[in-house]
């Protein structure tokens, strides 16, 4: 596949006048030239408003993440792919929506029945959930590998959770050993299995892609470290790190040390330990003279497993909740230090971002839905498109708005719901805790939003979920 080196900024080119555009065209171009080392760094479950850059709690201790973001960009609308992890991931890794390949809800996911037990069992009405895939296909697009081609070294540590259902049952996490990191363009893996959350936060880990090394030393502290000694080992040529770190995801553990610094909540040292790890990272950085070349991107895979402030339910919903995510990206002479962005972004956007700003040209990579970000990077107030969609077919225990997909167009948001919540529509603008429902005041916008959404999902081939009178017909047949 022939690909085109492009100037990364030219899309948002018209977008900016005068001598300072020609500055930051030209600061853009030379980034390029130098291929800019790119670090993903990922947490889990974690939501926004319990980091620094964006918290309002006095008890949070992230320096180094405010660091980050000081160096670069806050985006106040990021949002995750979906409501649970392991779509999300699926999502970054493939530039695609959940929908798109097939991966709406997390692996090793609960059975239909245990879901059913959860609502009542089966005789109550509803939907039964979708198929969903426990692993990537092969043939499905993959960032690391695009970048591999394009001349990085590339590296995988942390949490990946695409590989197989089961991995509770297993010992070291592994289910298929063809599903891990390294098959999708990482040259070496460090924690990428099955796992959904560690079977140890203290070594020895049980994990079987992470060889035991200090007795009780901590999961994030090593993850780290490695991710660090891997940027000062291959720092004279292009690399990218993905970091996907376990933290914050139960169970909630953490070393007593920062438990105690932190007024025995657990929670916050956990909080404390990630932003250590993106320390080390940055200190790494620093410290072998890529900072000034570095592409560094911190985010999360979906809304906090704790609620978070102004915003309504958590993790597993398709409302702000479950969806909204902290996110601050860092690329010196490219991103304004101290800026902020307004435009709503999200998980498939990643993979176009990393591609282009590599000398690459996502444009001819087949089935891609992200956008490239680099123009809201150099100041553009919009990316060429007008809504963002998701598709959960799936129901969560202790959650309203599961089961059902969404569109965001502008400040308003349309819920379809499969289950047995109704559709509904918020202006998330006006009513960010999205109590409200607006949809018997504006049946035209509903419909049309309506329309749009089973369009998206048609053109997707989303997996949608068996209605019960279906199952029971089928059944009776």
């Amino acid at each position: 596949m022939n690909r085109l080196r492009i100037i990364v900024f030219a899309l948002g080119l018209a977008a900016w006048n005068g001598a300072s555009v020609d500055a930051q065209s030209r600061s853009v171009e030379n980034n390029q030239d130098a291929k800019p080392n790119i670090v993903f760094i990922m947490a889990d479950d974690l939501g926004p408003g319990w980091v620094d850059f964006d918290g309002t709690e006095a008890a949070i201790h992230t320096p180094n993440l405010e660091r980050l973001a000081n160096r670069g960009m806050v985006f106040s609308r990021a949002y995750a792919a979906a409501p649970v992890c392991s779509p999300t991931r699926a999502s970054c890794l493939t530039g695609m929506s959940p929908a798109k390949v097939g991966y709406t809800t997390h692996a090793p996911g609960m059975g239909q029945d245990k879901y059913l037990k959860q609502i009542g069992g089966r005789g109550t009405g509803g939907a039964i959930d979708a198929e969903s895939r426990v692993f990537i296909p092969g043939e499905a697009p993959s960032y690391a590998r695009e970048l591999k081609q394009l001349g990085y070294s590339t590296a995988f540590f942390g949490k990946w959770h695409l590989a197989g259902e089961g991995s509770k049952n297993a010992a070291d996490g592994i289910i298929n050993s063809e599903w891990h990191p390294e098959h999708y363009g990482f040259d070496s893996n460090l924690g990428g299995c099955a796992y959904g959350q560690p079977r140890s936060w203290f070594d020895p880990f049980r994990n079987g892609t992470i060889p035991n090394r200090k007795r009780g030393e901590y999961l994030t502290d090593r993850l780290g470290d490695e991710a660090a000694a891997y940027i000062e080992a291959n720092s004279a040529s292009p690399f990218h790190v993905t970091l996907w770190l376990y933290s914050v995801h139960t169970p909630i553990k953490a070393p007593a040390d920062l438990v105690k610094k932190n007024g025995g909540s657990a929670y916050h040292a956990m909080l404390q330990s990630m932003d250590m790890a993106v320390g080390k990272v940055l200190d790494a950085l620093d410290q072998t003279g890529t900072a000034e070349n570095t592409l560094v991107v911190f985010y999360s895979d979906n809304g906090g497993d704790r609620p978070t402030v102004g915003l309504a339910e958590k993790k597993g919903s398709l409302l702000e909740g479950g969806l909204r995510v902290p996110m601050a990206v860092c690329w010196p002479g490219v991103i304004e230090p101290g800026s902020r962005c307004d435009v709503p972004v999200t998980s498939p956007d990643f993979f176009p971002t990393f591609v282009n700003a590599a000398g690459g040209d996502a444009s001819t990579i087949e089935g891609l839905e992200g956008k490239d970000l680099t123009p809201l990077f150099t100041g553009a107030e919009s990316l060429d498109r007008d809504s963002l969609y998701w598709h959960f077919p799936h129901h969560r225990k202790g959650i309203q708005y599961a089961m059902g997909s969404s569109i965001l167009e502008g400040d308003w948001k349309f819920y379809r719901g499969y289950g047995k919540t109704a559709d509904a529509l918020f202006n998330v603008r006006t009513d960010p805790q999205e109590q409200t429902s607006v949809i018997q005041n504006n049946p035209e916008l509903a419909e049309r939003l309506r329309i749009k959404l089973s369009r998206w999902l048609t053109d997707v081939n989303a997996r949608m979920p068996r209605m019960e009178d279906d199952f029971e017909t089928e059944k009776d047949d």
